[in-house]
């Protein structure tokens, strides 16, 4: 990611021209985000819910590892962030790394427990074990 000299997934969704867009998801639904390309637009959809939320980069930098990495093919982040997937896997533990140097980026340091990368960027606890 050092090509875009920024670990914000926010700022390198843009930069590559993927669209974002907040979505109310269906509240059976538990999904917190989506990537899709449709008519050669890779759009990335977030939870409304999460617009105001920490947790938003999290599953931005999720969804920003499927529109990366499996360009084609459409799929979501849902609150099991434990997937079996290996595709979910490798998402989970991008964002997870990608969120964690985000916060080095920007506080000039190692966070020095995991609630501070739950606090600011919403990685799961299980997640941000195992990256300190």
């Amino acid at each position: 990611m050092s090509e875009y000299k920024t670990m914000d997934p926010f700022k390198i969704i843009e930069m590559k021209g993927i669209e974002l867009e907040y979505s109310p998801f269906k509240s059976e639904n538990k999904s917190l985000g989506l990537y899709m390309k449709s008519f050669d637009t890779p759009t990335i959809y977030l939870k409304a819910d999460l617009e105001d939320s920490p947790e938003k980069y999290f599953v931005a930098a999720h969804e920003l590892h499927h529109a990366l990495e499996h360009d084609e093919i459409s799929s979501y982040y849902t609150l099991n962030y434990l997937s079996r997937s290996k595709m979910e896997q490798e998402a989970n533990k991008f964002a997870a790394v990608m969120c964690m140097n985000l916060y080095i980026e920007e506080q000039g340091k190692l966070p020095e427990t995991t609630i501070e990368l739950l606090n600011e960027y919403g990685v799961p606890l299980e997640l941000s074990e195992i990256l300190l």
